[in-house]
């Protein structure tokens, strides 16, 4: 199952939540944001309907807490769990559930997933986990490790009575029974290795056993807090796998209690062990688990972001999906990191020219860093003042890469009057010089300037924009003429003409806010542009 669209009336914090254009591709979906916006709601809501098919509400065993804990204002909600499920709409690509049986759609796990020891004394018939619950809320403890191995000790039994094919041999059963999850904990654990090594059985305690570098029979008792943590989620999809092979897997918090330098493998083999047809949502303050679905987004494009941030959900609030950015990427670190987010240096600094000034960035780097915020996020543009002053940048790119190991530093500088021969000379000075004029060459390129008029619903003008254009150009070429001289001419024909309400008399804010959309958007020109600075 993949989710297109939820929708959540009157449910807990909010007041009208539409989650839209959720795209049928993404296999994972990803809930950033602070404390306290809603993330681990969401989870509670989808739990709520995976409950809500049962005509005994045998799943919810305490509807008195239920009541006050989802109740959002201080009329009290109907504690029963049918009807509050039906402020829950949740809308599928493939179409709603057969039968609308949701309990076997979500498999949901909360954030408080610690069980220290568990040993296994007898055997005895386990539920399907749609026919049971190890929790009634998004806040409560989830235990399910030994939940699990009950499961995994019956399907044993119930295989070895009979449901295995008939010439697999009990040495073959042992041996590839546990395969596919051995496979994910040494993937995950490669430095120090650590490997399940069987699953011990009733007579070896009833519990399992690991391989620890040289060390083995390591009782699952003896795990640290992380490598536990990490077997439960595993363990938990592999057991899960057979009975939801297509629906909803849930995490909040993947993160709790493992080494951030092991978030990115572990979400990688999360997803490599899910069922094919399944969805993976995980709520996470992970710099780590973000920073790995960024790259599978680039690399797939399989990967879906919301951002619960910065939204009054005592409002009516649709969120769709977003592409990570500086900003996007500057919230993510001061969550996960609060004070020291101000530490992390970019990967690549572009010095170019424009105003230094401490209070505000220039106006070349103030447009160069919207531009490329999507497609080169972890690229910063500073200002350095005019040519002269960015070529002879080299003890301050020394200074920096100095004080930000891993950081690529270069510099920028606009072609103005250069002719061939000596733009060619700067390029190979290790000096990126502009292949037009200067930034504004770009900007109002007559491509860019029909894109905006598209943007801005005004194509009607867009001839008569061109050949304003075009006459103020007097027959010069647009890509070296000198357009900051026509450009308060320029925005006050189309301030004129297309009537856009709040465009102004600021050309800075002109150029930022209306021709820097256009020009994203108008590919030949970004990727000339592109090619100019990145190479």
């Amino acid at each position: 199952m993949r989710i297109k669209r939820i929708e959540l009336d009157n449910y807990k914090r909010f007041n009208h939540l539409v989650i839209d254009e959720i795209p049928e591709t993404a296999k994972l979906v990803v809930l950033i944001g602070p404390n306290g916006t809603g993330k681990s709601s969401l989870f509670d809501a989808f739990l709520v309907k995976s409950q809500s098919s049962k005509s005994n509400h045998s799943l919810v065993r305490d509807l008195s807490r239920r009541e006050y804990y989802i109740n959002r204002t201080d009329r009290a909600f109907a504690s029963e769990t049918r009807k509050l499920a039906d402020s829950i709409k949740v809308n599928f690509h493939q179409g709603d559930p057969q039968n609308k049986d949701w309990s076997t759609i979500f498999n949901i796990r909360t954030a408080y997933r610690v069980e220290a020891d568990f040993h296994l004394a007898s055997l005895e018939p386990v539920q399907p986990s749609s026919e049971s619950a190890r929790f009634d809320r998004i806040i409560d403890p989830d235990q399910a490790v030994s939940d699990n191995y009950k499961r995994l000790a019956w399907k044993r039994q119930a295989d070895l009575d009979g449901e295995a094919p008939a010439e697999t041999t009990f040495g073959q059963y042992r041996s590839e029974s546990l395969a596919k999850l051995q496979i994910g904990m040494k993937n995950l654990f490669g430095d120090p290795t650590l490997e399940l090594q069987d699953f011990g059985g009733i007579k070896g305690g009833g519990v399992f056993r690991f391989a620890k570098g040289e060390i083995l029979d390591f009782h699952y008792k003896n795990l640290s807090g992380g490598e536990k943590a990490a077997f439960d989620l595993l363990l938990d999809i592999f057991v899960k796998a057979e009975e939801y092979k297509d629906a909803i897997y849930c995490i909040d918090e993947p993160e709790a209690h493992i080494a951030s330098g092991l978030h990115g493998r572990l979400l990688e083999t999360i997803l490599d062990m899910m069922p094919e047809a399944s969805q993976l949502w995980i709520a996470t303050h992970s710099v780590g688990f973000v920073r790995k679905a960024d790259e599978l987004m680039r690399r797939q494009n399989d990967v879906a972001f919301v951002d619960f941030t910065g939204h009054d959900f005592g409002q009516p609030v649709t969120i769709t999906p977003c592409v990570p950015d500086r900003a996007f990427w500057k919230m993510t670190y001061s969550v996960a990191l609060e004070d020291l987010a101000d530490l992390i240096a970019p990967s690549n600094i572009v010095i170019c020219e424009g105003e230094e000034n401490a209070a505000a960035q220039g106006f070349d780097a103030d447009a160069y860093n919207r531009i490329f915020s999507a497609s080169h996020p972890d690229t910063l543009f500073v200002s350095r003042g005019g040519a002269t002053q960015v070529e002879r940048s080299e003890v301050l790119i020394a200074v920096l890469q100095a004080v930000s190991e891993g950081t690529t530093v270069w510099r920028l500088i606009d072609r103005d009057e250069m002719a061939p021969t000596e733009r060619e000379k700067k390029i190979q000075q290790g000096v990126r010089v502009l292949t037009r004029r200067e930034l504004e060459n770009y900007l109002y390129e007559p491509e860019v300037l029909s894109t905006f008029c598209q943007q801005a619903n005004k194509s009607e003008f867009n001839d008569d924009i061109l050949a304003k254009t075009q006459e103020l150009l007097n027959g010069n070429q647009p890509e070296f003429f000198d357009f900051k001289t026509i450009t308060q001419e320029l925005l006050q024909h189309i301030r004129t003409t297309t009537k856009i309400d709040n465009i102004g008399n600021n050309r800075r804010e002109f150029a930022l806010e209306y021709l820097v959309p256009a020009l994203k958007s108008t590919p030949a020109v970004f990727e000339e542009l592109e090619h100019d600075i990145f190479g």
